[in-house]
């Protein structure tokens, strides 16, 4: 299992998009093609992780406008995202061929980008607004467009880089 979608609905907060933290792509055209994550200031609580775990996690906005490349995540194991803007996205997941040979690009660290050929597709999901999914992003996985629209997909980001995916789950069993 890759994912878990959540059963429950939350309104979408009042929020405030910060400065820019991180961000992980190319310049096509000098355009920016990729994702980033900003600091991120809500309202309202949004109250979803159990307080004993809620020093485990930091909140983020993540903000993306193209294709994703097949990847694994540098730094969290682990994210919980509400979506916000989805934009016919799926979220694909894969397992690695063996002699696959990833490579990283400017910002990654623990986290790799992986080749097509190097993959076998595994699990996939199709996020709407206002839906909550954990998702091990330990795991390869990759964000592809559906249609040709603009892609302007958003989400709040609750991430863990002391938990792990099934750990996460389990907060929610």
């Amino acid at each position: 299992m890759y994912f878990k979608k959540l059963n429950i609905k939350i309104d979408i907060p009042d929020y405030e998009v910060g400065e820019k933290q991180l961000e992980y792509g190319i310049d096509i055209d000098d355009k920016f093609n990729g994702l980033w994550y900003s600091d991120l200031k809500v309202s309202d609580q949004v109250d979803l992780i159990p307080e004993k775990y809620k020093s485990d996690f930091y909140l983020s906005f993540l903000e993306a406008n193209s294709f994703i490349l097949p990847h694994s995540d540098s730094g969290p194991t682990a994210v919980i995202n509400f979506y916000i803007e989805t934009n016919n996205c799926a979220t694909q997941f894969y397992e690695i061929k063996d002699n696959a040979r990833p490579y990283q690009i400017e910002n990654q660290t623990d986290g790799c980008i992986y080749n097509l050929d190097d993959l076998v597709e595994t699990e996939s999901f199709i996020a709407e607004p206002g839906d909550v999914y954990i998702l091990d992003v330990s795991k390869v996985h990759s964000v592809i467009p559906l249609d040709n629209n603009e892609i302007n997909r958003k989400a709040i980001c609750f991430s863990t880089s002391s938990l792990n995916f099934n750990e996460v789950k389990m907060m929610f069993t």
